[in-house]
């Protein structure tokens, strides 16, 4: 079993891996190069999951600059890898996809079949969701009134989540322009054809580039692959492998130079540190955490779970709250401290920190 010392280096090299040790380090100074960097961003939390990005550049990017990627498609959101929504750059799309689209529609399957989804009807449906978006971006709501019209009666949210679903997977639309609160779709060009083998090639690449030291488990669990199609995916990669205080570690390359000692990151719920196959995987923590935190933000020290963080915006503020293990010395403290305001620079509010218990706060 790795010691605590032993897990301490493999995370701080993976806080530069995943883009949060050196900050700035591999992006080109952009949003859509820290999205390229990891792969694909869970991000079914607009707000949180934008700080997620935006926190990986020198200089963070603030919200409106994340949603200002998404208007121009330098970034797409669509349902990959997992039947959850991430960031993903066009380049990246159509390998992920093919790679996953598979295994997400099984996955998909139990619930369809206990509402009586209709699969038949998806090639209409489709077609008129292809006539309507030619016209430029729609949201939800505006789609489910064409095919409401089309149909002679509304679909209910659920059936209008599948059908749109569906068109992500394939490769029929993604993520468009934000209109006001509301997400649109937009249409897809017609991309190139990937081999599923060669696809499963690409997305093992993308994560151990962008995750790295992993296992081929945690790559089985980012694309939702099975573990045997991920180890060949792995082995036929070109990655270096290591073999590190009893683990099979994957790198692209040498071993990332570790993060500096003491590094503290206020990391956004779903951040990619965390997106992998915790079965196996060292604890992070050396007590058992709150669940609450899981469900606001992570507090990390050197990858290490420090404590957890909440957040409530308000007109001209934000209030900051962490709640931590242990006392934090003066430097932690104010590495604390620099992590708020650079949170507060993302949300273009002044901010406010203090200590005590998480709770309920700005999360989507």
């Amino acid at each position: 079993m790795p010691t605590t010392s032993d897990v301490r280096t493999i995370q701080r090299a993976r806080l530069t891996s995943v883009g949060l040790g050196a900050l700035g380090a591999a992006d080109g100074g952009a949003v859509s190069g820290v999205v390229a960097g990891l792969g694909a961003v869970q991000s079914q939390e607009l707000h949180s999951s934008a700080w997620g990005v935006a926190q990986r550049l020198a200089t963070p990017a603030m919200l409106a600059e994340v949603q200002a990627a998404l208007a121009d498609g330098s970034i797409l959101r669509t349902h990959i890898l997992r039947p959850t929504w991430h960031y993903v750059v066009p380049a990246d799309l159509a390998p992920l996809m093919t790679a996953t689209a598979p295994r997400v529609r099984r996955a998909m399957l139990s619930a369809e079949r206990s509402y009586g989804f209709d699969y038949s009807l998806l090639p209409r449906r489709h077609a008129v969701l292809v006539d309507a978006l030619a016209g430029g971006p729609l949201t939800r709501k505006e789609i489910g009134a064409v095919l409401a019209e089309d149909e002679g009666a509304p679909l209910d949210a659920w059936h209008l989540g599948q059908v749109m679903m569906h068109a992500e997977l394939d490769l029929l639309v993604a993520s468009g322009p934000m209109q006001g609160k509301q997400a649109t779709y937009r249409l897809l060009p017609e991309l190139k054809a990937w081999d599923e083998d060669e696809a499963r090639i690409h997305l093992a690449r993308a994560y151990v580039r962008g995750h790295g030291p992993c296992r081929a488990e945690d790559v089985a669990w980012w694309g939702t692959l099975t573990k045997t199609a991920a180890r060949a995916a792995v082995a036929d990669a070109g990655l270096t492998r290591h073999e590190l205080a009893g683990l099979t570690l994957w790198t692209d390359g040498d071993l990332p130079e570790p993060a500096p000692a003491g590094t503290v990151r206020l990391l956004s719920v779903y951040d990619e540190l965390f997106c992998h196959d915790f079965k196996g995987w060292p604890p992070l923590t050396r007590e058992a955490m709150p669940s609450r935190w899981l469900y606001t933000g992570l507090v990390m020290l050197d990858g290490m779970i420090a404590g957890g963080w909440s957040r409530v915006l308000k007109s001209q503020s934000v209030e900051i709250t962490v709640e931590l293990t242990e006392e934090p010395t003066a430097k932690v403290w104010a590495a604390i401290e620099e992590e708020a305001e650079r949170y507060g620079q993302f949300c273009g509010l002044a901010p406010t920190l203090t200590r005590g218990a998480v709770g309920k706060g700005t999360i989507g």
